[in-house]
């Protein structure tokens, strides 16, 4: 079940990528709407941080082609934003949480170019919106994992991106903090941004987005939760690697559309 789309923000045609030979993603054709809360799940290697890294160009292609809006990468990264997994991340680096988030506005202000009140404000604001405010001076090793995912999450703000992508933006974080940032991811999806998130727990995936992709090297089906993410097509992506799939499938006949807290 692979749905396309009129006018997608993001096209994937025929990508293929491998690392030293090995390949990773085979003919990955897809397109994706925008304004969405876009969830990327299957089981472990089968490629979802890769095919989020090969979108934003991260990663050589072996073969394939990408657009987005309507546009190669090149001429639109200032329109795209990445919240990397936190374990990627060199926690211990001298610096400030507010400076972190200030790198989110070094593409608008160049190299060589000071921060404006303008772009001091705009650091506030994103962190104000992820309740780190109060921290804005504190050294980011003296952070905690959930803390530390929250000033990423601000610094991805104040790009002031149209499309973002996360990987795994969950992992790690206490409960308060994964349910701070689905309000969050809830809110920028009602500015009409588009979020595209690496996800793993399965019983979450109908609360938390509208569209889904899912992924084993191959993919498997893409398109709204409702129709995407059934039984049948969770046994095709995870197989026998699958325990949950009695519980998951109970999940989805019970309540197909459970309610968004």
């Amino acid at each position: 079940m692979i749905q396309q789309v009129e006018n997608p923000i993001i096209e994937v045609h025929d990508l293929s990528v491998s690392y030293e030979k090995k390949p990773v993603l085979w003919d990955v054709d897809l397109s994706l709407p925008s304004g969405k809360l876009i969830g990327i799940i299957g089981p472990n290697g089968a490629g979802k941080s890769t095919l989020l890294k090969s979108i934003m160009g991260l990663l050589p292609l072996s073969s394939g082609y990408i657009n987005i809006l309507d546009k190669p990468l090149k001429e639109v990264r200032d329109k795209i934003s990445y919240v990397p997994q936190r374990e990627s991340v060199d926690w211990d680096f001298p610096t400030s949480v507010f400076d972190v988030v200030m790198m989110g506005r070094y593409g608008q202000l160049g190299l060589l170019k000071r921060p404006k009140k303008a772009d001091k404000e705009i650091v506030m604001d994103s962190l104000s919106k992820v309740g780190m405010e109060a921290f804005k001076d504190r050294q980011i090793s003296q952070l905690s994992g959930g803390q530390q995912q929250r000033v990423f999450l601000a610094r991805a703000l104040a790009q002031q991106a149209e499309i973002y992508f996360m990987d795994e933006p969950f992992a790690g974080v206490d409960a308060a903090t994964e349910k701070a940032i689905v309000e969050l991811l809830r809110q920028m999806s009602a500015e009409k941004k588009t979020v595209i998130v690496v996800h793993h727990d399965l019983q979450s995936v109908a609360r938390y987005f509208d569209w889904i992709i899912l992924l084993n090297m191959r993919l498997v089906a893409s398109g709204p939760i409702e129709n995407a993410f059934t039984p049948e097509l969770l046994q095709e992506t995870y197989g026998g690697k699958l325990t949950l799939l009695t519980e998951i499938s109970e999940l989805i006949q019970k309540n197909r559309f459970p309610n968004r807290e």
